[in-house]
């Protein structure tokens, strides 16, 4: 945990020293540029995939006004042997709005709204059984089903620009996010299929919270 925050650090300093070597501009973004921000994980984590905890591009129509969209791509695959694997996929995506305020020279706080879409599958393959749609948990019971969302909710949020057009953000949120569950099929090698339906949709007003810094550029 602390050499993954070492190095993160390191990585901003070296990225301040050079940016600050750059000429002209301002700190902040200014009407009709770009800026894009990946977000820093610093947690731990024991599965194998390829993961883009999140991707965010923002187009600023004015200083103090801009329109973003996130994205955010998680594959994993688990793998204990030859006859054993778990694959799921995580796909959202989550276009908003924003408007930022004075706030200093450096600092950019903001309040937005945004949707979202979310898709998840998942699946699993042992020696003598396939089931699609979910994880087991010991015979018919399972977990991780796959899933359809989408979501409604208000952010609030601040940049700091350690160096000119580069900066560290974090933010929160919350709203209304709806979630159905897709059938799961689960296929034994012997014996008959089974398929379980698909739960009714639930709504939830709940807080969000993306855990970790995110860093990004002005173009």
């Amino acid at each position: 945990m602390l050499k993954k925050v070492f190095s993160a650090a390191a990585l901003c300093f070296s990225l301040a020293f050079g940016a600050s070597a750059q000429d002209g501009g301002g700190i902040k973004p200014a009407a009709g540029e770009v800026t894009g921000e990946v977000q820093l994980n610093l947690t731990g984590t024991n599965t194998v995939g390829l993961g883009l905890n999140q991707l965010r591009g923002r187009y600023f129509l004015a200083p103090n006004t801009a329109i973003r969209a996130s994205f955010i791509l998680d594959v994993q695959n688990d793998t204990e042997d030859d006859d054993f694997s778990r694959t799921s996929t995580l796909f959202v995506l989550a276009p908003g709005i924003e408007k930022h305020f004075a706030g200093t020279e450096r600092l950019s706080p903001y309040v937005g709204a945004e949707l979202s879409f979310t898709k998840f599958s998942a699946n699993e393959e042992g020696d003598n059984y396939e089931i699609d749609g979910a994880w087991s948990n010991g015979g018919n019971n399972i977990t991780n089903r796959n899933y359809f969302g989408f979501g409604l909710g208000a952010v609030a949020g601040a940049d700091y620009y350690f160096a000119r057009h580069v900066y560290l953000g974090v933010e929160f949120g919350f709203g209304l996010q709806y979630r159905k569950e897709g059938d799961v099929e689960i296929n034994p090698e012997s014996g008959p299929n089974t398929t379980i339906d698909g739960e009714g949709g639930s709504l939830r007003l709940r807080p969000t919270v993306n855990s970790g810094l995110r860093l990004g550029f002005v173009f």
